[in-house]
């Protein structure tokens, strides 16, 4: 086993721990539907951190090419699916059963931790794949669909209104169906 097979694998674990738990959270929602009311910031954001999810473990792959030598490096790949396993948590409520969740309520109350988390995967994301050898060659487009999101998601932070939540939301969700139809994945 190489050393990148080992450490993509560690990586992959951790990605699979953060959909595994999306994944729970909505059979959680599903089985207690009767009690659930407002869903559509939940499904839509969940939609979001799915597509997140993809792009982040396609990613992997592009660094077969770094020499992973010190703890630091190794950190800077698990940091990011490590904000992905800590989104899903925030996101998804605990459920009591007899209790009505109101998940829109949910969704306002931990907003601020949800969107901050976000930002710093992608930021974390980016200097990661500054120890890639061609993120001089590359760093542009690299750095573009993470800043669009970043742009949008911190708006949500200061802004209360639902209506752009729901517009920022569904921006966000068809700009990841857009870039994963026409982005190509490096590496592969």
């Amino acid at each position: 086993m190489s050393k990148f097979e080992f450490i993509s694998m560690f990586v992959s674990i951790v990605v699979a721990f953060a959909m595994a738990e999306l994944l729970m959270g909505w059979g959680r929602l599903i089985r207690a539907h009767n009690e659930v009311e407002r869903p559509l910031f939940f499904i839509g954001w969940t939609l979001w951190l799915l597509l997140l999810m993809s792009f982040h473990y396609l990613g992997i792959w592009e660094y077969q090419v770094v020499d992973i030598h010190t703890v630091g490096q190794l950190m800077l790949m698990l940091l990011p699916p490590i904000c992905l396993v800590l989104l899903t948590f925030v996101l998804a409520p605990d459920r009591v059963r007899g209790i009505r969740i109101d998940l829109e309520a949910h969704y306002f109350s931990v907003k601020n931790w949800f969107f901050s988390l976000s930002i710093l995967f992608f930021m974390l994301s980016i200097v990661a794949d500054a120890m890639l050898p061609d993120f001089a060659e590359t760093w542009v487009g690299r750095v573009i669909l993470p800043t669009v999101i970043v742009a949008s998601i911190a708006l949500l932070i200061v802004v209360k209104n639902r209506t752009t939540h729901i517009a920022v939301m569904v921006f966000n969700v068809w700009y990841l169906i857009i870039g994963s139809i026409f982005q190509n994945v490096r590496g592969l």
